[in-house]
């Protein structure tokens, strides 16, 4: 299992797009280099709305750096349904799901099958 890390700069960037996207869902790809997300890459297309959030994955940079997605539900759960579990078998190997009230104790990361896993804050 590859251990992962996440600048801080990004986890406050999801959370504030969230609050920004209330009352739809953020939905954005995740970049990372050598095992740091770095950057997030919003996709042209995209569309969101209260309870979904749909991908235009044709718009993804063809690049090995993709590391996954981060989403936000407007909610204050941070468990993953059914439907983002499929999406995370389909993109990268890890997803971070933030929920209300969108601060640095709001997210969760899992694995491509929705198990959570441990990502450090750098």
């Amino acid at each position: 299992m590859r251990k992962w890390a996440i600048e801080r700069e990004v986890i406050e960037a999801i959370n504030e797009s969230a609050r920004y996207s209330l009352p739809n869902e953020f939905l954005c790809l995740l970049r990372a280099e050598e095992g740091v997300i770095c950057e997030l890459l919003l996709l042209p297309g995209t569309l969101s709305g209260e309870s979904h959030g749909i991908l235009d994955v044709n718009m993804a940079p063809i690049s090995y750096g993709v590391a996954g997605s981060a989403h936000s539900h407007p909610s204050h759960s941070n468990e993953p349904s059914d439907a983002d579990i499929g999406f995370f078998n389909s993109m990268g190997g890890v997803h971070i799901i933030t929920c209300l009230p969108y601060d640095d104790g709001s997210w969760r990361a899992y694995d491509s099958s929705g198990r959570p896993v441990d990502v450090d804050l750098v």
